[in-house]
């Protein structure tokens, strides 16, 4: 059966668009690479019409695949669209023109013309350079990378636009700018990682050879305490009242459930939920090898309700796939390991359905909650650093100010204080 019988509505234009095309030979493989990421017929089709379109305009100009590039994407997406005059059935919706080519350029391979959003040339070679320093030289994790990688990009857009970028223009009272207006009303620490990531990308300029001391000078220190706070935590009766909402009849909701799990047993990053692999468990012997920061690996006792809910997520909730990582998308595209997203949405939204929001905005709590409640128990501060994985027991030691039954034995009288 040929791809144009199983899309049925308006099959003809899209047919004939590439027909006339130099493409024409991928439109068979792009129906195919959507079918097999699970999207429903309509959506195949609806993306097929928006790339079909797209095609057709770039053959009444005369060009091919090798002329495809981000400039005569957005001359497509942003001029021709709102204007377009081809046929009367055209697709004209830039969300779904945008969605389509970004599949038929991962299809295709093209890296180049997959950066479909509006990213500058000479920004986006700029942040590849920065990107393989992070990756070869710093071995820095997924999760920081895409920070820095963020942070350094609206620098730079700021500055630059789609100019070239010419490190040596900018100035340091432009850097000061940057980060007061980038940073107002942020949390201390949110100030702290962007200063962090441009200190990062102008050491990496000053490797390359561009004198950075000046722009490196500028950027602000926060002041921001060692210990200052109490770590926030879940209560027991807030623990149970999200662990019970989670509909555990559903493949999803098994799926959110043994995240939240390991979240919440075994004090795991979000990263290092998302990177844990069918490989990284060993079911005889009850551990899980865990892939943390500086690509430390790990070995962590399984503890029996968390592998309980995995297991029932692999037999029964898991969809068929070809990934190794344990959690995995169930919304197309398939066929894909569950990202940073789906790990903090699956906690969000629990803490939505119970009336938890205000107190669960991120995955961070249930690790400060594990280890209060080791704390608390009595498990010494050596074996919390060895589960959380802290290279330096000092990270540990906020959790002492928790444990506010060995505090009131070590506290002294109030001065002044009438026995």
């Amino acid at each position: 059966m040929s791809m144009y019988s199983r899309i049925k509505p308006g099959q003809i234009l899209g047919e004939q668009w590439f027909s006339k095309a130099a493409l024409a030979a991928h439109a068979d493989a792009y129906v195919d690479y959507l079918t097999e990421r699970g999207y429903a017929v309509e959506t195949v089709e609806r993306y097929f019409r928006c790339v079909a379109h797209f095609v057709h305009w770039l053959s009444e100009r005369g060009a091919g695949l090798s002329d495809i590039n981000e400039a005569i994407v957005n001359r497509f997406l942003d001029q021709h669209l709102p204007h377009c005059r081809c046929a009367p059935r055209c697709r004209r919706t830039r969300n779904d023109a945008s969605a389509a080519l970004r599949h038929f350029f991962a299809m295709l391979g093209n890296v180049q013309a997959h950066h479909v959003q509006s990213v500058p040339t000479a920004i986006a070679r700029e942040l590849a350079d920065f990107n393989r320093h992070l990756v070869e030289v710093r071995g820095i994790s997924d999760s920081t990378r895409s920070d820095r990688l963020r942070d350094v990009h609206e620098l730079l857009l700021d500055r630059f636009g789609a100019r070239p970028v010419r490190i040596l223009k900018l100035t340091p009272a432009e850097v000061v700018h940057f980060v007061m207006h980038r940073t107002l009303g942020l949390a201390p620490g949110t100030v702290r990682r962007v200063g962090t990531s441009l200190r990062s990308y102008f050491a990496f300029k000053a490797s390359c050879g561009t004198p950075t001391t000046a722009l490196i000078a500028a950027l602000p220190r926060v002041a921001q305490r060692r210990l200052a706070g109490l770590p926030e935590v879940l209560s027991p009766a807030e623990i149970s009242q999200l662990l019970n909402a989670f509909d555990r009849d559903s493949a999803t909701g098994m799926r959110d459930y043994a995240i939240t799990r390991c979240l919440l047993d075994l004090g795991l990053r979000r990263a290092e939920v998302a990177r844990l692999r069918l490989d990284d468990i060993d079911w005889r012997a009850a551990t899980l090898t865990i892939h943390g920061k500086g690509k430390r690996a790990d070995l962590v006792p399984l503890p029996r309700k968390t592998g309980q809910a995995i297991a029932a997520y692999l037999q029964r909730g898991r969809p068929q796939t070809t990934r190794r990582e344990v959690f995995v998308r169930h919304r197309p595209p398939l066929n894909a390991a569950a990202n940073l997203d789906i790990v903090r949405s699956a906690v969000r939204n629990a803490a939505e359905r119970c009336g938890l929001q205000q107190r669960v905005r991120g995955t961070h709590i249930f690790r400060h909650t594990m280890a209060c409640r080791m704390v608390q128990s009595g498990a010494p501060f050596k074996e919390i650093a060895d589960l959380l994985r802290h290279r330096d027991l000092d990270s540990t030691t906020i959790y002492a100010k928790i444990d506010l039954p060995s505090l009131r034995r070590v506290a002294l009288p109030w001065p002044g204080r009438q026995s």
